[in-house]
């Protein structure tokens, strides 16, 4: 490393004072030579010398000539022909290679996240609120079925009101259950609504709904009893209350009703209360607030206005639901960020409106909101690195964005504004729940990195590398939370290889810290799922599991530090990186069926109300990733590890793709593009 200090100091020194070193040559060509300079004493500061395993390394992954001088000059390369779709299969074919030094990398650890939290979301989703949603809509829907019966005609708004209501949790029942009986008065709204939902092929502009979102994607797709509780909580997520609408007033006189009447039974049942409370605390634990108004805040505003004589036929009288929409102009009731439905034109949804459960307002759907139209004049979808440059911090992002900015003059500006809102984000507000918490350990992998870094991060190839892996890691998270964010529109060999692990210490301490947090709240909440299982005696719990990776984290983060301190790895921990293949299968292969831990996935994570293309995120299957390094004692060497791959493309026509055709697309080798930037570390 000293040789380069000195190598770049006598360049500045030549390109400073060319006269002193060149004095009797024209200035032209003084300059070209203090260009040529710059290019010889670049590729002697960025090359490498062939690593001692240099043969080794290319008995498994033969490289061509260009695939080598881009290894020698970045310090790494990315090999795209080559594909795989087993991570930890990745790492056991390189158990017996003796001489080929394993590199872990950061993706392997956040496709291990990916699938014990998806696991995890899944298990809960089946054990707990799936009974609870059931209990909680089938005794809404029987209490509305009895308010409606019970109120008299000579109020037609509230009987109206409580037919709705009959309407809209018969409908959770129905597509829970599709036997459920349905009262006659409602059977014609909820037969429309049912068979628009089970369709999700028709897109109506607000006040309709885009009955697409409803089509079953990411882990709830082939999974009946999911796939039913996707369209319960979706519906029930979704349908919006409103508190004022200029253009159909009488509607909206109705449906502010229609949500006190919602309140109110809550208020009268504790056991209703119970279950609304442990589905919304619990999906608040990992996917953050809803987006609009709840039946809470609705309980609130009735008492402060009418105190504790309220009763439902009180808004019978229209003065009465006027002081109703004053009260909710108060601060305290939140506005919603993020458009949920499609709109013909701008400001056509009230800021304000209740819904019974609520999307959940996630800061990337923030953001995609902020850089798209009517914010930035014609820019109608977003990008994935918008995330990655304003939220997260990176640089490279915001260079990568250079054309979008000609191309659209207000994304520059909205973007600085951004980044300085989320750059007030405390350690708190990212670790406020799980998903804010995911992006924060991505913050660490997108920083440029300094001299006290490997000389192969300290380049630009590499940054853009650390943006393939962050942009899949949150795919996986947008697919993961497919339902709740909002959407804007063994052996022991004796190795000879010196191995490594990416050092990037903040990273581990995050992911580790994150998992923790799951299993800590969880466990509050006295939710311990049970990991399924094939035998009867092999029983383990994810916080079993969440530990068991939390440990390993921490095992990483130790290296990590020691890499960067120029500490030598111990035998012990040469053999830990090595068997490392083991670790993976630990954490994987015994308690999740092969299909689901595959990389491959997709979400869709953006829709353009007008057009309607749909922007599309998806992870593809491992790349082979080879990287030089230098052991303490200033040996070079290389080392294998593996990647993920990341894919953003646009569908027209409100389509949807599903994991299941995305699957094909990968298998049939029909895949979108890469982003172009991946050009510079992929071969």
């Amino acid at each position: 490393m000293s040789g380069v200090k000195i190598q770049s100091q006598t360049f500045r020194c030549i390109k400073s004072r060319p006269d002193t070193v060149l004095p009797v040559l024209p200035k032209a060509i003084l300059n070209l030579l203090a260009i040529l300079i710059v290019i010889l004493l670049a590729d002697q500061i960025f090359s490498y010398g062939n690593p001692i395993n240099i043969e080794a390394i290319e008995g498994i992954y033969p490289l061509d000539p260009a695939a080598k001088e881009k290894l020698l000059r970045n310090g790494f390369v990315v090999l795209k022909g080559y594909e795989y779709d087993s991570i930890s299969g990745c790492y056991y074919s390189l158990l017996n290679e003796y001489a080929v030094s394993v590199f872990i990398t950061s993706d392997a650890m956040l496709h291990v996240f990916h699938v014990i939290h998806d696991g995890l979301l899944q298990d809960i989703e089946r054990q707990y609120l799936y009974n609870s949603i059931e209990l909680l809509v089938q005794d809404m829907q029987k209490e509305s079925m009895s308010k409606y019966e019970n109120i008299s005609s000579s109020l037609p708004h509230v009987k109206e009101a409580a037919r709705k209501n009959v309407v809209f949790f018969t409908v959770a029942c129905k597509l829970l259950n599709d036997t459920y009986s349905v009262p006659s008065y409602a059977e014609d709204n909820v037969r429309k609504y049912v068979q628009k939902i089970l369709n999700h092929d028709v897109t109506e502009y607000y006040p309709g709904d885009d009955w697409t979102q409803y089509e079953p994607r990411g882990h709830y797709e082939d999974d009946p009893l999911l796939e039913k509780y996707f369209r319960c909580m979706k519906w029930l997520s979704r349908h919006i209350f409103r508190i004022e609408d200029k253009h159909y007033p009488e509607d909206s006189d109705i449906e502010i009703i229609q949500a006190v009447m919602i309140s109110e039974m809550l208020r009268e049942s504790l056991d209703d209360t119970r279950q609304w409370e442990k589905i919304y605390n619990l999906t608040k634990l990992l996917a953050g607030i809803a987006d609009s108004i709840t039946p809470v805040m609705v309980q609130q505003a009735v008492t402060y206005v009418f105190g504790k004589n309220f009763t439902i036929s009180m808004l019978e009288d229209i003065a009465n639901i006027k002081k109703l929409r004053e009260e909710f102009k108060k601060p305290e009731y939140p506005e919603s960020e993020i458009i949920p439905v499609p709109l013909e034109y701008l400001d056509q949804i009230p800021p304000k409106y209740i819904q019974f459960m609520g999307e959940r307002f996630v800061p990337d759907s923030y953001v995609f909101q902020q850089v798209t139209y009517p914010h930035v004049p014609r820019r109608a979808l977003p990008k994935g690195l918008d995330i990655m440059a304003t939220m997260l911090g990176s640089n490279r992002a915001d260079q990568l964005l250079e054309d979008e900015k000609q191309i659209y003059p207000k994304l520059g500006p909205q973007m600085d504004k951004l980044k300085e809102e989320f750059e007030r984000y405390t350690t708190e507000d990212w670790k406020k729940n799980v998903y804010c918490n995911w992006l924060y350990t991505l913050k660490p992998l997108l920083v440029e990195f300094d001299k006290n870094y490997p000389l192969f991060m300290q380049n630009t190839a590499w940054q853009d590398e650390k943006l393939n892996t962050a942009l899949s890691s949150w795919t996986q998270l947008r697919h993961d939370y497919i339902l709740y964010a909002k959407p804007p529109y063994p052996l022991l060999p004796i190795v000879e290889g010196y191995g490594y692990v990416e050092p990037v210490p903040d990273f581990y301490y995050r992911l580790a810290s994150l998992c923790r947090k799951i299993d800590t709240e969880l466990l509050r909440e006295g939710i311990d799922v049970e990991l399924p299982s094939r035998y009867a005696w092999d029983s383990y719990t994810y916080h079993d599991k969440l530990i068991g990776f939390v440990n390993t984290l921490d095992t990483l983060e130790v290296y990590a530090r020691k890499e960067l301190n120029s500490e030598p790895l111990t035998n012990e921990e040469q053999s830990y990186i090595h068997r490392f293949c083991g670790v993976l299968a630990a954490l994987l292969l015994p308690w999740r069926e092969s299909e689901i831990i595959k990389p491959m996935l997709v979400a869709d994570v953006c829709t353009d109300s007008v057009t309607g293309r749909v922007l599309h995120e998806g992870v593809g299957k491992f790349n082979p990733i080879i990287v030089v390094y230098e052991e303490p004692d200033g040996t070079s060497r290389a080392g294998i590890g593996y990647v993920m791959s990341y894919y953003e493309f646009e569908k027209e026509n409100f389509t949807r793709i599903t994991d299941s055709k995305w699957k094909k697309w990968v298998e049939n080798e029909t895949l979108p593009p890469r982003p172009f930037w991946a050009n510079n570390f992929l071969w």
